[in-house]
């Protein structure tokens, strides 16, 4: 009977004794753990484990290439250096170092030459930058890849303003008449400029000249002004 009671006893002084160490370590407030943190949890572990694939796509994709590279070293250096080539003509198209060829449409718009009626605005037969914009932003909606306006290359960064009787066109002034090429898929382009509600039209039924023709193959010259970039920089994978 005395053994029962002590050993009742002894279990009784380790319990409270392991409550005692458990209020001591958690500060005496109870541990929980909320349904958003496990889905915080899972969230963290879904995206590292996404990380984790696209980074050995990547790693997949640089041992392709590379293997792309040795085979061609492999096989001489006139065969590498025209891929070099390759891959390099491709850049300067893009980032218009180079002229570009395709089918398209050339556009030429002028002033008016009609009589003015009683009391009309003479503007109204003139050609403005906001109409040389608006015929650029049609033919951009429409899928042209290359744009000039008498010669002069259409880059992003490109800015077009009415400087007097001249039209400013990346820090040059040309006056009229205008000559727009652009080349992408012509007939949606035609169709963009003088449909029912065409642009083109509208400046038709104003009175100034507009005329447009499509191209099978024409070619749009190079972009020749500096392009300085002096905030951009390559951005690193966000980890």
């Amino acid at each position: 009977m005395k053994l029962r009671v002590l050993g009742f006893f002894l279990i009784c002084a380790i319990v409270g004794f392991s409550l005692i160490v458990q209020a001591r370590i958690t500060n005496g407030q109870q541990l929980y753990v909320s349904a958003k943190t496990i889905t915080d949890y899972k969230t963290s572990i879904q995206t590292e484990i996404e990380d984790k694939e696209r980074i050995e796509q990547l790693i997949v994709e640089a041992e392709k290439k590379l293997q792309e590279y040795e085979a061609l070293a492999g096989g001489g250096d006139s065969e590498l250096k025209g891929k070099l080539v390759e891959e390099l003509d491709h850049y300067k198209l893009i980032s218009g170092n180079t002229a570009a060829r395709g089918e398209g449409v050339v556009v030429f718009v002028d002033d008016g030459t009609r009589d003015l009626f009683e009391g009309e605005d003479p503007n109204t037969v003139l050609v403005h930058d906001i109409d040389i914009l608006t015929i650029i932003n049609d033919l951009n909606r429409s899928g042209a890849e290359v744009l000039s306006v008498n010669g002069q290359r259409l880059m992003n960064g490109s800015s077009i303003s009415c400087s007097g009787y001249t039209i400013r066109i990346n820090g040059q002034f040309f006056a009229r008449p205008f000559e727009i090429r652009a080349i992408g898929d012509s007939k949606r382009m035609a169709a963009a400029l003088i449909g029912p509600d065409g642009y083109g039209t509208l400046l038709q039924e104003y009175g100034v000249i507009f005329k447009l023709t499509i191209r099978d193959d024409m070619t749009i010259a190079r972009y020749t002004e500096p392009q300085n970039y002096k905030y951009m920089t390559k951005a690193k994978e966000e980890e």
